[in-house]
């Protein structure tokens, strides 16, 4: 393997994947008890983006789609799958002028292939697409608290829907707790919420950045509020039949899709991922790589809300303190890979995601004015394989 090859490879399997699963933390230090919002005290924010690199992703992202081959792609790929313990791994990359090539592994010779994958956190990027719908349709704001719909939880009166979607409201992460990891199967939303508030916040709304998964239930709950119907067929209405997404869905409660690729994980799972359906808007997207790479070109290019709400989304980023090197927005996540390796120059705008026995990523290279995909159950990196996929595209910037 070449030393370029080995870079490209390197400085995304050190980027942030966050998980919908973690290793229950040490207990922290109770914090004082909040009476308000408290402005902002931690790492500086992200440079925010150009004008110009929103501009060149909706161009990039509006071309009319037409499926191709490729030797290259077809060569990483596989480079990529030998280098991994995954059990079933897929990929799509579509460029600049529209055409798209997809693949997937899976099991032995002759068996089917999986026509879904579970894209675990990636989903939080849908949740938060339905949030910025209804804030634009002048159904919600941003700036509604928590209390409205929830005034039980911690500082509910201080946490606002901006802050639930850029996980600055301080609540604690339901699958942190260790009474819920032992508890097996199915959990519905109201076990999350409740696990989660019976655990003080970790810092008052709007201090500080902690990815939270307890946040992003919250946003389903107010989705089901103000459409009036359950957060998956909210979701299908507003996005997966919107852009005709015939290989996606958003996982029903204890829903088995046919289809899907199993979860593999390699050890014995907690009791927060032996379920798929249980992290509800956390992430609920079962997909085919070819149509999370749709979804991500038809956000990009403003056609699932306008161009201001799509920028809003990438307007303040946060350092993802205890993540890893890339910066969060509002259900977006911004990675330059040289803070994993200086030797990197690309920046990819998306969101990873993953859980024992299945991880994702979805992203735009600037660099590459590309948009790619990858996902895979069992072990291995989506990062590196999609830095490799792009590595193969010339730079345009």
């Amino acid at each position: 393997m070449t030393a370029s090859r080995r870079t490209v490879i390197a400085a995304a399997a050190a980027l942030a994947l966050p998980s919908l699963v973690s290793a229950a933390p040490k207990k922290p230090k109770p914090p004082k008890p909040c009476t308000a919002r408290v402005a902002y005290a931690g790492p500086p924010l992200r440079a925010q983006l150009g004008a110009w690199q929103f501009d060149a992703a909706a161009r990039a992202g509006s071309s009319r789609l037409a499926p191709v081959t490729s030797d290259k792609l077809e060569a990483a790929f596989e480079q990529a799958a030998g280098k991994m313990q995954t059990k079933a791994l897929t990929a799509a990359l579509a460029t600049a002028d529209g055409a798209i090539w997809t693949q997937t592994l899976a099991g032995k010779p002759g068996e089917p292939l999986p026509s879904r994958f579970f894209w675990a956190s990636v989903g939080k990027a849908y949740t938060a697409t339905a949030i910025l719908q209804m804030v634009e349709e002048g159904k919600l704001s941003l700036e509604a608290t928590l209390n409205r719909w929830a005034p039980e939880a911690p500082n509910a009166a201080w946490i606002t829907v901006e802050d639930l979607l850029g996980h600055t409201g301080g609540l604690y992460s339901f699958q942190n707790d260790p009474a819920l990891r032992a508890e097996p199967g199915y959990k519905p939303p109201e076990r999350l919420l409740a696990a989660a508030n019976a655990q003080p916040a970790g810092f008052c709304p709007g201090a500080a950045w902690s990815y939270s998964n307890t946040g992003y239930v919250h946003l389903g709950r107010i989705i089901e509020a103000v459409d009036a119907r359950p957060y998956h067929e909210a979701l299908r209405g507003r996005i997966v039949e919107r852009l005709d997404l015939r290989e996606t869905d958003i996982l029903a409660p204890r829903q088995v899709l046919a289809g899907m690729a199993p979860l593999a994980p390699t050890g014995p799972s907690g009791g927060t991922d032996d379920d798929a359906t249980t992290p509800y808007a956390a992430g609920a997207v079962a997909a085919s790589a070819g149509d999370a790479v749709k979804f991500w070109r038809a956000l990009m290019s403003n056609r699932l809300h306008g161009a201001e709400q799509t920028r809003r989304r990438f307007m303040r980023l946060y350092p993802m303190t205890g993540v890893g090197p890339s910066h969060y927005g509002l259900g977006v996540m911004v990675s330059d890979l040289a803070a994993a390796d200086p030797r990197a120059s690309d920046t990819w705008l998306g969101h990873a995601g993953g859980l024992p026995g299945a991880k994702a990523v979805v992203a735009y290279s600037l660099e590459k004015q590309a948009y790619v995909a990858v996902a895979l159950t069992g072990e291995g990196s989506p990062e590196a394989t999609a830095n490799l996929l792009l590595s193969t595209l010339p730079k345009k910037v």
